[in-house]
């Protein structure tokens, strides 16, 4: 029985490190936000001149996370910062706002460790149809979510992701087409509690005192 004591510690102190995969999904920011914790949120600002444009032909960076969006018919331009001197931009409030060009489509790729992420979600062509729309979220995770509620001028929409496990990438689709994003914001790499870090701590120091209890009884 002794010599099983050090390894049932062991065992014991670990066991609550391990969890479940999941993914809890979030339509209203503040709800998420409180759910999150600190984040780091991407405005665009200062991307485009104003009242007017930035085009980019491949993937473009803000704050570690990198923005592609497929061509369109091959080539083209593949995503587009619009500030908010454009009708249709203003119509969702001011500052600028990073568009997947004339497509669907944004993919996301995140820095290691992100455990949530979330973003103001539109679709410009609303703007123009005066109709509401929706998007899918990919997760790398492998779950997906549909029929997310996008509404049109001037409300914006949100979604948001907290996930058990690191998200790495993030693909957001738009229904129907224009999809436009803005104030993307993500987690940091999760840092244990003061309280939890130093119950770890104080658990490693008592397995050390056992074991070296039970080498001076041998």
């Amino acid at each position: 029985m002794h010599r099983k004591l050090p390894i049932l510690i062991l065992v014991f102190l670990f066991l609550p490190l391990t969890a479940k995969s999941g993914v809890i999904e979030f339509t209203d920011r503040a709800a998420w936000l409180a759910a999150a914790g600190a984040v780091t949120n991407i405005d665009f600002e200062g991307s485009a001149p104003p009242g007017g444009s930035t085009a980019f032909t491949g993937p473009v960076t803000f704050s570690g996370v990198q923005f592609s969006a497929p061509f369109i018919g091959g080539g083209g331009i593949a995503e587009l910062a619009v500030s908010a001197g454009l009708d249709y931009v203003n119509a969702w409030g001011s500052g600028d706002k990073l568009q997947a060009g004339l497509g669907v489509e944004f993919d996301i790729s995140l820095p290691a460790g992100v455990e949530a992420v979330g973003s103001d979600i539109m679709i410009t062509s609303t703007f123009i149809f005066g109709t509401n729309g929706s998007y899918t979220a990919t997760l790398s995770t492998g779950d997906q979510f549909t029929n997310i509620f996008s509404s049109g001028p001037p409300n914006r929409s949100f979604v948001g992701f907290v996930s058990t496990t690191p998200i790495s990438s993030i693909t957001l689709v738009s229904s129907p087409s224009l999809a436009m994003i803005d104030n993307f914001a993500f987690t940091a790499v999760t840092v244990p509690e003061p309280g939890s870090l130093a119950l770890f701590v104080a658990g490693i120091i008592t397995l050390l005192l056992v074991a070296r209890r039970y080498r001076a009884a041998l």
